[in-house]
């Protein structure tokens, strides 16, 4: 038989197992042995926000166009409105826990208490009991589902009543003490890294010329952006389906004349939001900026650690500058693994098209694919649920009582091994 090892440790291959799969034991492995991050993107939550088509490709198209600046103005706030409302606007919903949300809170929360058990049950001694989330999507989903189940989790943010952005906050070892006997014990802590910014950000200006991000509980810019979009709707294109974001087609559609005082005022208050913007550009301030490019620091950073493992679930990777992030460390890191769950079988071929197999030397790209559907059936999607139920939760499911149940034991001692205190 084949001899196989996994970050160093032995490991016997699952006969029939078929090369695009992986087993419960191997992952068990890589887990417990690895560094643990995961690249989360916008297929993750797509089944409330739905798919958006290619923005940044249409921005970039725009900037090109042969067009006047009063249409290109109408155009990208056109572009612009729509992009608020499908992705940043239901946001609204998720952090007041509207029922259309309950779907995805519920599949987030089960994939994190699942993690959260891992870490748990962690027996290294050497790795933190840490999971590094990073993800591009600007949803506050993570958010409401970390603190709905109560699970530890640090979002770059310090203070409480106006907590501000701090880089430092990441990686913070917490432990737990006991009232009595002040034992110690390490407490799972999730590093909530979003690489592209938040709806909760909010960027705010103080002399001279400095920018900070505050955290905006309320959602109060996002409010703000939603009503002076509904005072500029009737000057704006409208866009109804992905496939209407085309800079050609919507310039075409553009009113004449110049844009209204209305338009102006919707991207004014867009600017106040504490995102990447989805075109080339990206950066509406400085801050922004520099913030982006030390979250890129920190995600190349895990990826350079050694026996780091980087499990990549809903990301396209045509984000060109993180997909050369995670190709230049999977080459440069032989004991990285990068393990990509693909949604649908076809999907593996677009994955294989922009991460070719000649790039990376040291094989250490794993694409995971739905199982070929028997004749006549739907093939399964791969999915956040499926993903937690088929891949994690295994890793965990055993005869022991988790560690939050409660145990009773009776003990009886005979009147002769009695003995007086």
């Amino acid at each position: 038989m084949t001899d196989v090892s996994i970050n160093g440790v032995p490991h016997t291959p699952v006969v029939g197992k078929p090369v695009d799969d992986i087993s419960a034991e191997r992952l068990r492995t890589i887990v417990q042995d690895s560094h643990l991050s995961f690249l989360i993107g916008a297929g993750t939550p797509s089944s409330f926000f739905g798919l958006l088509g290619n923005v940044e490709d249409a921005l970039t198209a725009l900037s090109e166009l042969d067009a006047s600046d009063d249409t290109k103005a109408i155009v990208r706030a056109s572009i612009y409105g729509y992009f608020f409302g499908s992705v940043l606007a239901p946001n609204l919903k998720v952090v007041n826990r509207h029922s259309e949300t309950e779907a995805v809170l519920t599949s987030y929360a089960k994939f994190l208490r699942t993690v959260n058990r891992i870490l748990l049950k962690r027996h290294s001694s050497i790795l933190a009991k840490q999971a590094n989330i990073f993800t591009t999507n600007v949803d506050l989903v993570f958010e409401v589902a970390l603190e709905q189940m109560g699970i530890d989790f640090s979002d770059g943010f310090s203070g409480k009543i106006r907590p501000r952005f701090d880089l430092g906050d990441f990686n913070t070892i917490r432990l737990r003490m006991a009232s009595r006997f002040e034992q110690r014990s390490e407490v799972p802590v999730f590093n909530l890294v979003k690489l592209h910014g938040s709806a909760g950000w909010r960027q705010e200006s103080h002399p001279p010329g400095q920018t900070e991000i505050i955290f905006d509980h309320g959602l109060t810019v996002i409010a703000e952006v939603q009503k002076t979009l509904a005072a500029a709707r009737d000057q704006l294109i409208p866009i109804s389906e992905p496939h209407e974001v085309s800079a050609s087609a919507l310039a075409a559609k553009a009113p004449t004349g110049t844009a209204s005082t209305a338009v102006h005022d919707f991207m004014t208050a867009y600017s106040a939001l504490g995102i990447v913007n989805p075109d080339k550009q990206k950066f509406a301030t400085t801050v922004l900026n520099e913030t982006y490019y030390e979250l890129i620091r920190r995600f190349a950073n895990e990826m350079e650690k050694e026996n780091s493992v980087l499990f990549v679930h809903g990301f396209s990777f045509r984000d060109e500058h993180l997909r050369d992030v995670v190709l230049r460390a999977a080459r440069a890191n032989p004991t990285l693994q990068v393990i990509v769950f693909c949604y649908s079988r076809a999907d593996r071929a677009e994955y294989q098209k922009l991460i070719p197999e000649v790039d990376i030397k040291n094989s250490n790209v794993i694409y995971i694919t739905p199982a070929e559907p028997d004749e006549g059936a739907d093939e399964t999607r791969a999915t956040l649920d499926v993903v937690t139920r088929d891949y994690f939760a295994p890793i965990v499911a055993d005869k022991f009582p988790a560690p939050d149940q409660r145990i009773e034991l009776g003990i009886h001692i005979s009147a002769s091994e009695s003995t007086d205190v």
